[in-house]
């Protein structure tokens, strides 16, 4: 545990080595770019070869991503960040194919995506233990919307999404915000009382 938390702070601090690129999923995106690669590259459980996902290429570039019910950029730097943190096992698995023009929802190079990368995860890292258990319920609090208080436009987003789907693992899904912002503003509502936890919905006998 000692360990893995130091590991997660070197990460944090010194993404911006070249070391990461040549390691994970990063260094299969990394050759398939430099090689013009056109297909899918699969993401799967470790120990069982369970499909979990895809990040797809045309021409080298990353163009598309779809991991665990996400999809476009969310599901990319989510597979990225679930992979570098090494919480989970993953391989992946090269597949080319033709790639069809509507399926595109990014473009990035590799070197654009790695910038991005080392900018999101300290970000994503710092907020990764704040983040609430996915099972849970979340509500809006009555007198914070009595009371009128001014929000930001990102933690109106994220009520919105509350107000849609009370479960913790949906707002992160639905929202077009990446999981770090959404934590961020689900801080900042709490701090500001916007928030509640529901009682949990007890199934029928």
């Amino acid at each position: 545990m000692i360990a893995r938390k130091i590991r997660k702070a070197f990460l944090a601090n010194f993404l911006g080595n070249s070391f990461l690129k040549n390691k994970g999923l990063l260094k299969v995106l990394k050759e398939q770019f430099v090689f013009g690669f056109t297909g899918r590259v699969n993401v799967l459980l470790g120990h069982n070869d369970q499909y979990l996902g895809a990040v797809f290429q045309k021409d080298g570039k990353i163009i598309h991503a779809e991991y665990e019910g996400f999809k476009g950029k969310k599901a990319l730097y989510k597979i990225l960040f679930d992979d570098i943190d090494d919480d989970i096992s993953l391989k992946f698995l090269i597949e080319p194919e033709i790639i069809s023009e509507n399926i595109q929802t990014f473009e990035y190079s590799f070197d654009s995506l790695y910038e991005k990368v080392r900018e999101r995860y300290p970000l994503y890292s710092k907020t990764r233990k704040l983040k609430p258990p996915s099972d849970i319920r979340l509500g809006v609090s009555s007198s914070f919307v009595i009371n009128g208080q001014k929000v930001l436009p990102e933690e109106f987003d994220v009520l919105c999404n509350i107000v849609l789907s009370s479960r913790v693992a949906d707002i992160y899904l639905n929202s077009l915000l990446y999981d770090y912002e959404i934590t961020n503003y689900l801080v900042s509502l709490r701090k500001k009382q916007a928030l509640k936890v529901l009682e949990p919905v007890m199934s029928e006998v």
